[in-house]
């Protein structure tokens, strides 16, 4: 079942989607017991691409996002202020591109290969930042993006990009003769600017039931955001990991993962937009608007 096929939602609950990904979990992992579900919130699962979808079709209400999804359509639309899912400083981690040749010899080697690229289907955010640093950061050829299933590009023998957990598996286990190239590092080297991967896009037209909902979780979540660095400790040594990631790795990963979204992040997310639009992936670069977040 998608996310814009549950017809068991009570009608007035306010319906969240939810990532399973790691990046999110600090804070999903406290905000589903304040908010437990169908106590004034309906969670629905899937991935960013999903979750756009279902914020375009009215079928959720509210998401952590992919930034290009609103920077390309932003009219039903506004913002969560003061949260986002960007890189702090450093590498990301979980949002990749990995390539069977150095970045320097991909030229020839896309010239002999068919110039084929595979780009996860589950992030239009950052199937379009690989398009801006192909163009404007590495100056690389034209080349045939295609979009594939998350999970498969190392099957597939070309170029790809992924995100999420798989990439963050990638990204501490390198596979053999394969570069890894982490694309939030890219563009901080390129841009100076942290990169935006996600924001919280909210429905413009909520029923007062759940724009009430909808501000009593904008203050928790920010509660939470800035509770982080005495709850993720705990988090860290409680929650079930899987085999390949040890728990100094998580640590390492969410001390990467911001949440935050102040003015260097906002000057990113416009610059970002500005590309996307000399690219032609979108018309215009919005300004940004807010949801109101009291009652």
């Amino acid at each position: 079942m998608t996310p814009c096929e549950n017809p068991s939602m009570p009608n007035d609950q306010l319906r969240l989607g939810q990532i399973s990904y790691l990046n999110v979990l600090p804070l999903f992992d406290a905000l589903v017991r304040e908010f437990p579900e169908n106590g004034g919130v309906t969670y629905v699962s899937g991935h960013p691409s999903e979750l756009n979808l279902a914020l375009a079709n009215g079928g959720i209400d509210l998401a952590p996002a992919s930034a290009f999804a609103y920077l390309a359509a932003p009219g039903p639309f506004r913002l969560l202020p003061g949260l986002s899912i960007s890189a702090a400083e450093g590498p990301i981690q979980s949002v990749l591109f990995v390539s069977p040749v150095a970045p320097e010899d991909l030229p020839a080697y896309l010239d002999k290969t068919g110039n084929q690229v595979n780009l996860s289907q589950a992030s239009a955010s950052s199937v379009a930042l690989l398009k801006v640093l192909w163009r404007f950061a590495w100056n690389l050829p034209e080349a045939q993006f295609s979009v594939i299933a998350p999970g498969t590009g190392l099957e597939r023998g070309r170029p790809f990009v992924e995100i999420g957990d798989a990439a963050l598996k990638l990204f501490l286990d390198p596979p053999a003769g394969w570069h890894v190239i982490d694309l939030g590092l890219a563009w901080k080297r390129f841009t100076n600017l942290p990169f935006v991967f996600a924001v919280w896009i909210a429905r413009r037209e909520l029923t007062p039931t759940r724009a009430a909902t909808l501000s009593r979780l904008a203050a928790s979540l920010a509660a939470i955001k800035a509770g982080l660095p005495e709850t993720l400790p705990r988090l860290i040594a409680n929650h079930p990991r899987p085999e390949w990631l040890s728990r100094a790795a998580l640590t390492s990963y969410f001390e990467v993962v911001c949440y935050d979204f102040d003015e260097k992040r906002m000057a990113a997310l416009n610059l970002f937009g500005d590309y996307c639009e000399r690219l032609g992936l979108m018309e215009d670069v919005p300004v940004l608007e807010w949801h109101p977040t009291t009652p």
